[in-house]
């Protein structure tokens, strides 16, 4: 980002290598903003990982996959029984968007880890650059990291109970059926000793599944509250620019370029953010939709009350992953706004007439707000949410009115 004729420049993010960091790897694994999420993938080996334990992202990824495989192929054994093809559908399509997620993190590693280390870094300025008689920064940083804790360990705890409701699920059945539909070519599923070996394979999904489904929408989650944090944080050094710390015209302009520097670097935070999740979103989007459209279908064609209790804790979980999503972009959108707004709110009207020019440009720059894109298309909104929620309702009218 540049603002010309100010002689203000920001240096651009090179976000294809490493950032150059002091702070480290230990500074990354103990931000108590990001610890949860990140001591899960680290020990998983799916970011930082290290040469004696490589090894783990193996054993984490390899059975996840062979597992979903055979949940396809399940769903093609069960074409043309509608009901338990879509219910089974959910279970296929949510681990193969975990799998996904977690083999996009791989691929991009030194990407994640070196976004995670900007984090860490923007968030250890923020502590070490409050004075004594101002905490603002940190108390903000406190509550932001409080909300990020309680999230990450909602997710984890919701999600693992979710998936041992599934194991609990095929004993409430009558007959034999498999917690996660699976099938191999040419094997009855239902006959001892295969049903029983594959029954007891599956009770390790609770961990694994909730470890590679979960820390992806926490990390979200998180990413986007320290922004929004980082952004009030700018505004309040904005509206302390005319205290008396800064009474001379050098002061205040020289903490005017202090923040314009720091809001490039929100905007360049933002910016990277966007690129690490744009287009798993868009992927969630596409596919959430369209499973949330089968399963409120499926309602109007089963008579199992357990069934039905499942579709809904199914429909739920989706909504609230992409709740979370769209909910927290939105406030990053929202609080954006808000930094022209403030600017345009200062007194700069009888400041001289560098410091004038420098604020206007400032003001015309940052009216276009910083956004999360769904598959850099859509801005991540409530009301592309809305909009999500809409259609998929629009093709289950469809749908039943086909139907019947």
């Amino acid at each position: 980002m540049l603002i010309v004729g100010t002689g203000i420049a920001t240096r651009e993010f090179n976000f294809f290598s490493l950032l150059k960091s002091s702070l480290g790897l230990n500074s990354v694994v103990n931000n108590p903003m990001l610890e949860i999420n990140v001591k899960v993938w680290k020990y998983l080996s799916v970011i930082f990982p290290d040469r004696e334990h490589a090894w783990r992202v193996y054993v984490f990824v390899l059975p996840v996959c062979v597992m979903n495989i055979m949940q396809f192929v399940y769903l093609l054994r069960m074409w043309g029984d509608l009901a338990p093809f879509i219910l089974n559908t959910f279970f296929a399509a949510a681990i193969f968007d975990a799998l996904l997620r977690t083999c996009l993190v791989i691929i991009n590693r030194d990407k994640f880890e070196a976004f995670l280390l900007e984090l860490t870094e923007m968030y250890r300025d923020i502590e070490i650059s409050e004075s004594k008689d101002d905490t603002y920064g940190r108390d903000l940083l406190r509550a932001a990291t409080t909300t990020v804790r309680k999230i990450s360990i909602f997710n984890l705890t919701a999600s693992f109970f979710d998936i041992i409701g599934a194991l609990i699920y095929p004993l409430l059945c009558e007959g034999r059926v498999h917690p996660f539909g699976v099938a191999i070519p040419g094997v009855d599923m239902t006959a001892s000793p295969i049903y029983e070996i594959f029954y007891i394979f599956q009770f390790p999904t609770p961990i694994i599944l909730t470890t590679m489904y979960m820390p992806f929408v926490s990390l979200f989650a998180s990413f986007a509250i320290f922004a929004k944090t980082a952004l009030k944080v700018l505004q309040h050094r904005m509206n302390s620019m005319f205290l008396y710390n800064y009474q001379t015209e050098e002061h205040q302009f020289a903490a005017l370029t202090a923040c314009i520097t720091y809001y490039s670097r929100i905007a360049r935070y933002v910016k990277n953010f966007n690129i690490l999740v744009t287009y798993i979103v868009c992927v969630e989007f596409l596919l959430f939709g369209a499973i949330i459209c089968s399963l409120l279908f499926c309602m109007n064609i089963i008579d199992s009350s357990t069934q039905i209790i499942s579709i809904v804790m199914y429909i739920l979980t989706m909504l609230y992953v992409l709740f979370t999503y769209y909910w927290h972009a939105n406030e990053v959108i929202m609080e954006s706004v808000q930094v022209s707004e403030t600017a345009y709110a200062l007194p700069w009207y009888n400041c001289s007439k560098r410091f004038r020019k420098t604020i206007l440009l400032f003001i015309m720059q940052s009216q276009q707000p910083l956004q999360i894109m769904v598959g850099n298309v859509y801005p991540m909104t409530l009301t592309t949410f809305q909009s999500l929620l809409n259609t998929s309702y629009t093709y289950f009218t469809m749908l039943r009115g086909l139907y019947g």
